[in-house]
């Protein structure tokens, strides 16, 4: 045996060292050694069971590692841990120095970006808040919810004190769409401040409440929408106001409803306007009914500027400036239904500006002629003498 070994030995190992060679080499261009430029994710250890960390910053750092390139292809969010060591700080601003707490082996630490980060620390504190329930949607044709109930109607908020002090309510937000029986639903309750903004990084226990909402069938009415405007610019007249929606339905006791014939909108003031103008405006809502549907319409007004009038040579006097309660486009003629600066007033003509032509009562044209038969015989007078 030994002398098989023994034969050729030099040749044998001049073989192993050219084959290690050539192994080494072909890795070498295969899988190179590199450097690499990592994003990691800062972590915070050692923080007390009474506090909470509420900020990082920033909250990644670059670092450079060596090694194979193969080595970088597999790599995760786990070969490589930077911490924060919060050990000992108390509440406030701390600038923390980093350190690489793991590295897999294989990987070599040439450099890290920054050595300090700043971390924010705050007490951990624990209250009670109530839980309302938040209706969105509408139910389904002639039915409508009738009030609510939560249990728990409180819960448990945790989390650090100055998010905790940010909480005024929870909100349990239940979709009605189309509902037509009573809604009863697990509801994960929503944290939010006075503002009714979502307050984050709050623990809720227990995490879900149970909401129950009657649905209950009621009477419907539907009813036009009655635009409320003015005043109106001196020199100027409406010409048109439209509203979108023309109509609205509307829910509640039967006896409330029969005593309800319009509903209004909100004051439209075009003191300011000239020409033509959009407003939304809310509704009116009177108490006891409820508006299925927006609770908005959108009224457009139209102007334009009264003309002089030119039936004696005299220049008319301008429209006075007034309210002008729901001046709409009339469908058929009538007083009644023109807006002020459109109505005639006793004794005056039309204007020409608003569309009508100038007339004149017959007492006044009686009188025209009998003015001329006067003055026909003054000048017969005048010639025989």
């Amino acid at each position: 045996m030994r002398a098989i070994i023994r034969n050729n030995l030099a040749l044998k190992i001049t073989s192993l060292i050219a084959a290690i060679a050539i192994w080494t080499a072909v890795r070498a261009q295969t899988d190179p050694v590199i450097e690499q430029r990592t994003k990691v994710e800062v972590a915070t250890v050692s923080v007390a069971s009474d506090m909470q960390v509420l900020s990082v910053t920033p909250t990644d750092v670059y670092v450079t590692l060596r090694g194979r390139r193969s080595i970088f292809h597999r790599m995760d969010t786990e070969d490589i841990i930077v911490v924060a060591d919060l050990d000992g700080s108390e509440v406030g601003t701390h600038s923390v120095p980093l350190a690489v707490q793991y590295l897999r082996p294989g990987l070599q630490l040439v450099s890290v970006e920054r050595q300090r980060v700043q971390v924010e620390l705050d007490t951990t504190l624990t209250e009670n808040r109530p839980v309302l329930a938040q209706s969105r949607g509408r139910c389904a044709d002639g039915f409508a919810a009738k009030g609510w109930q939560v249990q728990p109607n409180e819960v448990q908020i945790s989390g650090a004190a100055s998010d905790v002090h940010r909480v005024d309510r929870l909100v349990a937000v239940v979709d009605l769409a189309g509902a037509s029986a009573t809604i009863k639903r697990q509801v994960v309750p929503q944290p939010r401040d006075e503002a009714n903004m979502m307050v984050e990084n709050i623990r809720i226990e227990p995490a879900t409440v149970t909401v129950t909402i009657p649905v209950e069938r009621v009477e419907t009415r539907t009813i036009p929408v009655r635009p409320n405007i003015g005043p109106v610019p001196r020199g100027w007249e409406v010409v048109e106001v439209r509203r979108e929606p023309t109509t609205v339905t509307i829910t509640g006791e039967g006896e409330v409803l029969a005593g309800i014939t319009a509903i209004d909108t909100a004051r439209v003031d075009i003191s300011d306007l000239r020409g033509t103008n959009a407003y939304s405006v809310p509704l009116q809502v009177p108490s006891g009914v409820t508006v299925l549907g927006p609770g908005s319409a959108r009224v457009a007004v139209t102007l334009r500027r009264v003309e002089a009038r030119s039936s004696r040579g005299e220049e008319a006097p301008a429209s006075s400036s007034g309210d002008a309660q729901t001046p709409e486009k009339p469908a058929a003629g009538g007083d009644a239904d023109k807006s002020p600066a459109d109505q005639d007033e006793p004794g005056e003509s039309q204007n020409p500006g608003s569309g009508q032509g100038a007339s004149r009562r017959p007492s006044d044209l009686s009188r025209g002629t009998d003015t001329s038969k006067s003055g026909d015989q003054r000048r017969s007078s005048a010639n025989t003498d």
